[in-house]
């Protein structure tokens, strides 16, 4: 590993760990302070929703300028300024904690595409798809020790104390960020509008089969798991456990993602790592349906870990899906616009969550976000049939 790239990895992985510990953490200090599943789940809507919009315009203007690193290390500092507000006006102030969130919101796609748009800058193209797997594994890890750090320090200290953590971890990861190469983008003088590339950068998405198809299973996948936000912590609860228990859960399904990026990420880039995509979300949904059949917390765990070992490819495949079919002067918009879409569907999710697991009750509500990954996957292989006429850049 180059040393730009471990470089990369700890300003990635430090900023994906605090982003990871939102939905936890966050969902555990409203519920501590309110006992509304509502309220926690409209939280992280209004943390994620925001993404919807500003997405392909981050990434548009990510693509030209110079300060990159600037630019990204702010997103953490805004993410630290906002969990200060969260502690203190949760419970406490109404509307502010949704106003706070929301802003902070904004900036969420560059934690996700925002990063991993440098990668293919600060390696050879020869060793793209070793790197790809090192970055969707930084994802890995932030989502392995996010929920699990917020679980314990919340269960352990408070739930406050674990959003605290949060600002620290994200202040941490803005610091390693500034140490990256410098990375430019493209002179505004060679580049049209910024509307412009918003506007051409969104039309090869949609124009894109492979595109298309990976891209809309990743975002109704992503986007039915934001029902787990407000189902799991009842499931545990159901079982007996603390609801805490619940960043166990995501654990254990993350560190199946990561053995399987360990061991097989390198080479999903084949000549149609779309189609891994769409395989990865379907068998990670029919594995999904066993989670509420089980009655213990041993059997939760490990059904997560299986499903995690299914989804761990998809990652790095959506990575090197969009790097293939997408020319350079557009790839950090068409990843931050991927990204923002996943995280404004997983926000719609976290919304639905709040009002479904009340009235359906928890194991069926993670039924329902089972059968939906299994939709996601059917949806993305029949949008990614290439259509007669142009089928955009490759």
């Amino acid at each position: 590993m180059t040393v730009s790239l471990r470089a990369y990895v700890a300003a990635a992985a430090l900023a994906r760990v605090a982003d990871e510990m939102v939905a936890v953490a966050v969902v555990l200090l409203v519920l501590d302070r309110t006992g509304s599943p509502a309220l926690a789940g409209a939280t992280v809507t209004a943390y994620t929703l925001p993404s919807i919009v500003s997405g392909p315009v981050l990434g548009a203007w990510l693509d030209r300028v110079p300060y990159r690193r600037g630019v990204l290390a702010a997103g953490g500092v805004l993410l630290a300024l906002t969990c200060v507000g969260l502690v203190s006006t949760v419970g406490r102030v109404p509307v502010v904690p949704f106003v706070l969130a929301a802003l902070t919101g904004l900036a969420l796609p560059l934690t996700s595409g925002g990063y991993s748009s440098l990668v293919p800058k600060l390696v050879p193209s020869e060793r793209l798809p070793r790197a790809n797997a090192v970055d969707a594994a930084t994802f890995n890890i932030g989502a392995i020790a996010g929920p699990a750090l917020a679980g314990t320090v919340a269960a352990v200290a408070s739930p406050a104390a674990a959003v605290w953590l949060i600002a620290a971890l994200a202040l941490s990861g803005s610091v390693c960020t500034l140490f990256l190469p410098s990375v430019s983008g493209v002179s505004d003088d060679h580049h049209p509008s910024l509307l412009r590339t918003v506007r051409a950068g969104l039309t090869h998405l949609v124009h894109t089969p492979p595109l298309r198809g990976a891209t809309l299973t990743t975002v109704m996948g992503y986007g039915s798991v934001g029902v787990l936000a407000t189902a799991l912590p009842l499931r545990m609860q159901d079982l007996g456990q603390d609801r805490a228990a619940a960043g166990y859960v995501w654990t254990a399904m993350e560190i199946g993602c990561l053995v399987a990026v360990a061991t097989l990420g390198r080479f999903i880039a084949g000549p149609r790592p779309q189609m891994t995509v769409v395989v990865s979300t379907a068998t990670f949904g029919a594995l999904m349906l066993a989670w509420p059949v089980v009655d213990s917390v041993i059997w939760t765990l490990a059904f997560a870990a299986a499903a995690g070992l299914a989804e761990g490819l998809a990652l790095p495949a959506i990575m090197a899906t969009r790097q293939r079919h997408t020319p350079g002067t557009l790839l950090a918009q068409v990843s931050t616009t991927g990204a923002s879409l996943k995280i404004g569907a997983f926000s719609l999710g976290a919304a639905a969550g709040g009002w479904l697991v009340p009235a359906v009750g928890s194991a069926t509500a993670i039924t329902v976000t089972a059968c939906l990954q299994l939709l996601a996957a059917g949806v993305g292989v029949l949008a990614g049939v290439r259509r007669a006429g142009p089928a955009g850049v490759c």
